[in-house]
């Protein structure tokens, strides 16, 4: 092949990756084919994808830390709990968008679901307790609702941990109700 066609070639590959037209993967891969080994990437591209990776990371550590953020705005604050509920809404909104938009990105989609899970979990046994105060079988009923739930979207989505969590809290909440 003659250096101008391949230069041709090259510069639209380049323009698909800059595009996103095809995954980076791909473009690497042609763009290592065509040049025969030769290409480099560009300072620009290095600096584009460490960015990436700051920000996914940041996300994630944002993410991580909703969970205990839940715990502080229930148990450590003297927000009303016309306050709270938004709040607890808004993180498990939170994380349930991020999930959505890491789906595709393998493990890193199991943080916002972990927290997304104990969030709703914690939010709701503090919607049971405002509601009916001091009423056991509420309580009971909402930790069971919530496994059950676990279980169905690990057997759904086939999340082992969400599924074994689900039935280890029942299997807690039995020998709590029995003992």
């Amino acid at each position: 092949m003659n250096k101008q066609r391949r230069e041709i070639i090259v510069r639209e590959i380049e323009y698909w990756k800059r595009s996103r037209l095809l995954p980076e993967q791909y473009c690497d891969y042609l763009l290592a084919l065509y040049t025969e080994g030769e290409y480099e990437k560009r300072p620009s591209d290095i600096l584009r994808a460490r960015q990436r990776g700051m920000i996914r990371f940041l996300l994630v550590a944002f993410i991580c830390l909703l969970l205990p953020a839940s715990a502080l705005v229930i148990y450590f604050t003297e927000l009303s709990f016309v306050l709270q509920m938004p709040l607890l809404f808004l993180f498990f909104f939170i994380c349930i968008i991020a999930a959505w938009m890491w789906k595709r990105q393998g493990n890193i989609v199991h943080i916002p679901i972990i927290s997304g899970a104990f969030i709703f979990l914690i939010a709701s046994i503090e919607v049971g307790e405002y509601y009916f105060p001091k009423q056991k079988a509420v309580t009971a009923s909402i930790v069971f609702i919530n496994c059950l739930l676990w279980i169905f979207v690990g057997k759904r989505f086939r999340f082992l941990y969400l599924f074994i969590s689900g039935v280890i809290g029942i299997g807690v909440l039995v020998v709590f109700l029995l003992f």
